[in-house]
């Protein structure tokens, strides 16, 4: 039988336990099926959440108090470039951005970006926003970071730390059936 999901989100459906300037985290455990039914918007959004969760350690909604397009929009009225963003990870823990390259042409309303996180040049981090709907990915192998943010409603993402040794990978059962194509003529 499959699962039901909700047709319509409310605005804040689970309570917060952490709050910033910038952030609200809540308190749901992402990971419990209740709470992904809650989150997904269809059905095969459930099962693939589900289905993530063994190659992930956390999922926590997020919700953005102040979102990337507020503050490009901020730095459209001041004149000054966005050399940094704040981006949530997990239970209150926020994480600076460094912008080296940006896509964005100064538009509020969407771009990509990427960089590292402040004063840790070894790191990766890429961002996307548009419409009030942001995406991230950082990963510091030195810090043991290796965080997904995912966009669920606007003004709100999904952090997930994922098991960087098994997120990539995906089902067991799918490696098996993996073949290498043989370079043509030998």
């Amino acid at each position: 039988m499959p699962e039901t999901v909700p047709t319509g989100f409310p605005e804040h459906p689970f309570s917060v336990g952490y709050e910033s300037t910038n952030n609200q985290w809540t308190t749901a455990d992402g990971k419990d099926t209740n709470t992904i039914r809650q989150l997904a918007h269809n059905p095969l959004e459930f099962a693939r959440m589900v289905e993530e969760n063994p190659r992930i350690f956390r999922r926590q909604l997020v919700y953005l108090k102040k979102t990337a397009a507020a503050v490009f929009e901020e730095a459209k009225l001041t004149g000054l470039p966005v050399r940094q963003l704040t981006l949530p990870g997990l239970d209150g823990q926020e994480l600076p951005f460094e912008i080296t390259k940006d896509d964005s042409r100064g538009s509020s309303r969407q771009g990509m970006m990427s960089g590292h996180l402040a004063g840790n040049p070894d790191s990766l981090v890429t961002f996307a926003f548009q419409d009030g709907r942001e995406a991230y990915t950082v990963l510091s192998p030195k810090d043991y970071i290796y965080i997904v943010g995912e966009p669920h409603e606007p003004g709100q993402v999904i952090v997930k730390a994922i098991d960087p040794n098994t997120y990539g990978v995906g089902p067991l059962e799918d490696a098996a059936d993996v073949s290498v194509p043989k370079p043509a003529g030998k």
